[in-house]
């Protein structure tokens, strides 16, 4: 049984040897190729769009390139833990050796765990507003985007419309566009969410979103929200084994010990998933929703 597990990275950046793990970078089609990972600007690819499809030109070029049982897709500062946790997120330093020991990233027991299931998806996170709302309220998200794919997915796949308000009048959001799929699934999500991205860039209006990099990661953004919908169908629809696995996200990846002390800090007054975490990040995120939507109009 071949197993791929890429980790997605647009820059240099530390991913452990593991039998299993890929280091695959996106947007190579922009940057200089970096040594020792795989590119995605080989062979039918997107790799140019990388500024608005984020770690999603690294899924569209394994879809067309390559070949395996099962393929997963990473960052290279989140993987997933196959231990259980009570959060859909930790906080760790770097995946070093000892970290990926207490993650489970045995090689034969990963095997063993990953083939017991057709897909392992993100815990759910529970947000304590809809996931149309929580959209909405985010920093550099345009409702209107929303929007837009929804009318799309009403017109080019209307028998997804009852799992697509179920889902997004739902509060619980996977997140992160992370996943491990049997190849069978990973054909049928790829075939299904590629094309409403091609759509919605065709009918989008592009200039909005001019001199701010952050927003025009839109196609990124939509895809997460468009992962739970293809889901939610799934699982009404087919007869599938899923498993939800906890994220691990490294501090040290991001900026080093101040910022894993800061973020285990913020973790433990805070947990993800609670009440109290949704209200102060609602808070937050209108202030940077405000300074969001400033930046874009002096744009």
């Amino acid at each position: 049984m071949k197993i791929k597990l890429y980790i997605a990275s647009h820059k240099p950046t530390y991913i452990p040897e593991h039998p299993l793990l890929i280091p695959l970078q996106i947007g190579t089609a922009l940057h200089e190729p970096i040594p020792d990972m795989l590119h995605d600007d080989t062979g039918p690819n997107i790799s140019e769009k990388n500024p608005r499809y984020c770690e999603l030109t690294g899924q569209y070029w394994a879809w067309k390139n390559e070949q395996a049982d099962y393929y997963g897709f990473y960052h290279y500062r989140r993987y997933f833990t196959f231990r259980a946790a009570k959060r859909p997120y930790l906080i760790y330093d770097r995946p070093d050796g000892s970290t990926l020991e207490c993650m489970g990233y045995e090689s034969k027991q990963m095997e063993q765990l990953i083939s017991q299931y057709d897909l392992l998806v993100p815990q759910a996170e529970e947000m304590y507003e809809t996931v149309r709302e929580n959209y909405r309220r985010a920093p550099y998200h345009d409702i209107e985007d929303l929007q837009l794919i929804e009318q799309i997915i009403k017109e080019r796949y209307p028998e997804y419309t009852q799992a697509m308000e179920e889902y997004f009048q739902g509060s619980k959001l996977y997140l992160k566009n992370m996943y491990i799929m049997r190849d069978g699934l990973f054909q049928q999500y790829c075939s299904w969410l590629f094309p409403l991205l091609e759509e919605f860039d065709c009918r989008n209006d592009w200039d909005k979103y001019r001199g701010n990099p952050v927003a025009l990661r839109v196609d990124g953004y939509l895809a997460e929200r468009l992962f739970g919908v293809w889901y939610t169908y799934l699982k009404q629809t087919a007869e599938v084994k899923s498993c939800e696995l906890p994220r691990i996200h490294f501090a040290h990846l991001d900026g080093g010990k101040g910022t894993l002390q800061t973020m285990k800090l913020v973790n433990a007054i805070l947990p993800p998933g609670t009440r109290r975490r949704s209200l102060i990040s609602r808070g937050a995120r209108f202030v940077l929703k405000e300074k969001a939507n400033h930046e874009l109009r002096m744009n």
